[in-house]
């Protein structure tokens, strides 16, 4: 049985280069995804995801918004944010709306390892871990298909 992800950003490449990124990880699956929050909302009613990668930055309602209401509706679905904000001014407010990991914007290895993680049901970071300010759209996708035949 495949993981199903379902995908939250609302910059058309990056959601892209994160489709093409979850669909190459083994035993995964794209459910679907949304530019914005109202979408991905209306959208996960029947997506059933069992992973939302979400951007905090989202036009309309935010992305710490979507938390709030994602955790009424569906308390049991893991939330990983993935962002290019300040780790301070926006982790601790994810994880207490529901966030199971937080992520900056940039490395693709460590977007394995924290998808990875929270669906163990860990928190990622880990508790008193340090997070490498690294981007998850570094890197190709020929790169990421690469490292997926040599594993």
């Amino acid at each position: 049985m495949s993981t199903r992800i379902f995908v939250i950003e609302d910059h058309a490449t990056m959601r892209d280069t994160l489709i093409a990124f979850v669909s190459l990880l083994p035993e995964t699956e794209v459910c679907g995804s949304a530019a914005n929050a109202e979408d991905a909302l209306a959208k996960l009613a029947t997506a059933q995801a069992d992973l939302v990668l979400v951007d905090i930055s989202l036009p309309g309602m935010s992305g710490l918004d979507f938390l709030r209401e994602a955790r009424q509706r569906w308390p049991r679905l893991q939330c990983l944010v993935l962002t290019g904000h300040d780790e301070a001014a926006y982790m601790f407010p994810a994880f207490s709306l529901g966030a199971r990991g937080y992520l900056s914007k940039g490395n693709a290895d460590r977007l394995r390892e924290a998808i990875d993680s929270v669906l163990r049901g860990e928190k990622y970071p880990p508790p008193g871990g340090a997070q490498k300010k690294d981007q998850v759209g570094s890197g190709s996708l020929s790169s990421m298909r690469q490292r997926r035949r040599t594993r």
